[in-house]
């Protein structure tokens, strides 16, 4: 070995043991202990799905307290004490109940507002400036394309690519949408930008663009004579509140589905850390419904591809189609996020480590009173998680001869 990786190595060995001997050496376990016992506070308050977990999962939180305080208290590390609140989230199975990078900032904060105009203030507090540019407003490119092997299907056409991918099967209309996110489409987003623009304007305007290539995306998929449209939104992880809007573009019916619950605790529900029953529940009592009028850009049947990835708001928009028998769902059970975060959702700042506790602060549930968190179903089960991109385009093909092309009946 070279004389100069041996030093390399002495050195990177030396300073990984320093950075293991000053871990060690400043925990404070009390201080990871107050911020689990805030944590804990925090999340009797606000975590939309507690109650759920115990009551129908049956999660054990007396159990899990005691394990993840002992793990505390002995951790001797930051590291260790990380991973054991990792282990504590992730004991909840909730895809929106998470960990999360925190943004922290000695400096005290400081605004110019006291010179700027009283109507450019009141401006930016209703809808503060998007940035210099899509980048520096939190734009990115997704990935957009196929990722199902669409192309080992005998007849397989593809159409056009960019944001919004088609393809042929025959009468069969595929449609992909990866991401009902508009953050994810930094192009868009150039194309709409304009300096001062504000945050929601942009988003707004993103949306707009989106949808109106969504309709042009459709009408080329009737105009080269699709009779059925499949919606692939396989590893869509979901986004905002434009899935409605997409879901309106699917029919042109009034659909209906369980608006979704707020949090709303009326009393302090900490006992239910001790094994008792929670005084009050942690949502507000059961809500209305929801409702949305289609505007038919496609009025076929539709059908919709799924799997284990597609969380969060393509929940919603699988639960809009399915219960409303405007879609066939083809795939597996979806991931159960459901709800995720109004207005940013409930989250808790860790005081020893640059993290935050972020988790949902509503629930959505289907008719039959199920939280989307236990995952949608779908109508007919495909091999998603197959290796064999054959066997997976054999059961789709078979799937799509089945099916009988029509919607069921409302």
């Amino acid at each position: 070995m070279p004389r100069f990786v041996r030093r390399s190595l002495f050195v990177l060995t030396g300073l990984l043991l320093a950075a293991a001997v000053t871990d060690v050496a400043s925990y404070d376990a009390k201080a990871w202990l107050a911020d689990y016992a805030r944590l804990k506070r925090d999340m009797a308050q606000g975590y939309a799905n507690l109650d759920w977990m115990v009551e129908r999962r049956g999660l054990d939180l007396v159990a899990l307290d005691r394990d993840t305080s002992a793990a505390l208290q002995g951790a001797h590390s930051h590291v260790r004490a990380f991973l054991a609140l990792r282990r504590f989230t992730r004991a909840f199975a909730d895809p929106h109940l998470r960990l999360a990078p925190g943004e922290r900032s000695d400096a005290a904060p400081t605004t110019d507002s006291a010179a700027a105009p009283a109507a450019t203030v009141a401006a930016e507090e209703i809808d503060p400036p998007a940035g210099k540019d899509c980048g520096a407003a939190g734009y990115e490119e997704g990935e957009h394309a196929f990722q199902f092997p669409f192309a080992s299907m005998a007849g397989w056409t593809p159409l056009q690519g960019g944001d919004f991918p088609t393809g042929l099967l025959g009468e069969v209309g595929v449609l992909r949408i990866a991401q009902f996110g508009e953050d994810q489409y930094a192009g868009a987003c150039a194309q709409v930008f304009r300096a001062g623009i504000g945050t929601q304007a942009l988003k707004l305007a993103v949306r707009e663009l989106q949808q109106r290539r969504l309709v042009q995306a459709i009408r080329e998929l009737q105009r080269r004579g699709a009779r059925r449209l499949l919606v692939d939104v396989s590893g869509n992880g979901g986004g905002t509140e434009w899935v409605t809007e997409v879901v309106a573009l699917l029919t042109d019916r009034a659909l209906a589905r369980a608006e979704p619950r707020l949090l709303a605790p009326r009393c302090d529900r900490s006992a239910i850390w001790r094994g008792a029953a929670a005084p009050c529940p942690v949502l507000q009592a059961g809500a209305g419904r929801a409702s949305l009028q289609g505007t038919g850009a496609w009025t076929g049947p539709v059908l919709i591809l799924a799997d284990r990835r597609t969380g969060s708001a393509s929940e919603d928009f699988i639960a809009w189609l399915q219960q409303n028998r405007v879609a066939t769902v083809l795939g597996e059970t979806t991931a159960g996020a459901g709800c995720g975060y109004v207005d940013g959702g409930s989250r808790t700042q860790l005081a020893v480590a640059p993290f935050d506790v972020r988790m949902p602060n509503c629930a959505r549930f289907l008719d039959d009173g199920t939280n989307e968190i236990e995952g949608l179903r779908p109508d007919v089960a495909l091999p998603m998680q197959s290796s064999d991109a054959a066997e997976k385009a054999r059961a789709l093909q078979a799937a799509l001869e089945a099916d009988n092309g029509q919607r069921r009946a409302p």
